[in-house]
This record gives C-alpha cells, sequence and structure tokens, in this order.
C-alpha cells in the first residue's frame, strides 16, 4: 500500500510547475527561438541543428531534410529524449528554427525538456550569431511609404527604424528612427532577408551608404562600419 501510495505522490508531484512558472518557461523559449535571414545563415543554423540533435538527443535520427529532422519516438517508459527539429519560413522573410522535446517517462525527460529546448536555441543561435553580418545598432520592421509597419512583404516599400542604440554606428552616421531604408549600397531592401544578404557583403571598416526616405524626402546616410 505504502508503494502505490509513493507512486501516486510522485505522479501528482511531477506535474506541480504552476501556470506562471509555465508561462516563464514558454517566454524564455520563445525569446530564444533562432531565426536566419540568409542562405548562409540558415545553412549555419541546420547544421549545428543536426549537430546539437545527434550530440543530445537520446534517440537517433530517423528522418532528415532540408527542412525537418526527426529522431525515433521514445519506447515505452523510457526517460531518453526524442526530437522533431522544423524550419519555418516567416512572413518577414526569416526562418526560424523551431525544436520540440519529449519523452515515454510520465515522470519527466532525461535530460529535462526545457532545458533541452533551451539549449538547442542557444547552440544554434549562437552558430548564426558568428555567421551575422555586423551589427550597426538600428532595429527595423518592414513597412508601407508613410512608414506604418505591415507584415505582408508584398506591402513593403522599406524597412522603418523603429530605435537605434546610442553610440553605435547607425546613430554616429545620423540614421534616425523613422527613416525608411529603401537601399544598402546597390541593394533594393524591403524585407529582413533582403537587408540581411546586403549587409552580408560589408566589412568592418567599409562605408556604406543607406539611402533612406526621411519624412517624404529621399535621402543619403552613410555609414561606416
Amino acid at each position: 500500500m505504502k508503494k502505490i501510495l509513493l507512486i501516486i505522490t510522485a505522479i501528482a508531484l511531477s506535474g506541480c510547475v504552476s501556470q506562471a512558472a509555465r508561462n516563464q518557461q514558454q517566454d524564455e523559449i520563445n525569446k530564444t527561438i533562432p531565426t536566419c535571414s540568409s542562405q548562409r545563415q540558415c545553412d549555419a543554423a541546420w547544421s549545428s541543428a543536426r549537430q546539437w540533435v545527434t550530440q543530445n538527443c537520446g534517440m537517433k535520427i530517423q528522418n532528415y531534410s532540408n527542412d525537418y529532422i526527426e529522431t525515433y519516438n521514445s519506447i515505452g517508459d523510457s526517460a531518453s529524449t526524442s526530437c522533431q527539429v522544423t524550419k519555418n519560413a516567416q512572413p518577414n522573410g526569416t526562418s526560424s528554427i523551431n525544436i520540440r522535446v519529449s519523452c515515454g517517462n510520465i515522470f519527466g525527460c532525461v535530460p529535462d525538456q526545457y532545458q533541452s529546448v533551451i539549449n538547442f536555441n542557444r547552440f544554434v543561435g549562437g552558430a548564426v550569431e558568428k555567421v551575422s553580418p555586423i551589427k550597426i545598432g538600428a532595429m527595423m520592421g518592414m513597412a508601407d511609404k508613410s512608414g506604418k509597419v505591415v507584415e505582408n512583404p508584398s506591402y513593403s516599400f522599406g524597412m522603418v527604424v523603429k530605435s537605434i542604440t546610442p553610440n553605435w554606428a547607425a546613430d554616429k552616421a545620423g540614421l534616425r528612427v523613422g527613416d525608411i531604408v529603401t537601399d544598402v549600397g546597390n541593394s533594393r531592401i524591403r524585407t529582413q532577408s533582403e537587408m540581411t544578404n546586403a549587409m552580408e557583403q560589408f566589412h568592418a571598416g567599409d562605408i556604406v551608404e543607406f539611402k533612406v526616405l526621411r519624412a517624404g524626402a529621399n535621402s543619403v546616410v552613410k555609414i561606416n562600419l
């Protein structure tokens, strides 16, 4: 009788994670989901995703393609982790790399599912960061000609500057919040993917011309990388 009681108690305790804690974990996962904006970045992300799955998921890879990785399922009550990874195209031209970790054991997986997802996100995100272009200190989003943020690339006129980090390259060059970047060098810019592809052509020390629409007038901002 004591053994049965202990088992029931363990089952109950395994589910005693508060909703607030779950929400906090989900927020952290969402913040760390890796994204790639160019072929070079996505190749690096996908290669590192396969490496992480091979080294950290308890079950072996069963299916692999350019946008899907799947291990064998966790069998019976095994605590070994099974993993599914997908590359998902986003409306702004980027792709997110998402992992799902599970196991057959009702008491939880080894290693922990939440920590596994966080570790995966950071590992893949680090691989993307290594091949990312130089940051200029400006956050941007797709916008129409009036500067209104849009979700659909078909309606995008350029990338509107949402915020600028003080003393970074964009700030020192005179780029302003509200500017709509339409060209970087010789490249026309409408999406984050196009911005990344254009910036990958340049290196530290280069001076890059940003063509912007500012208060309805065309202007050029030269940014020293």
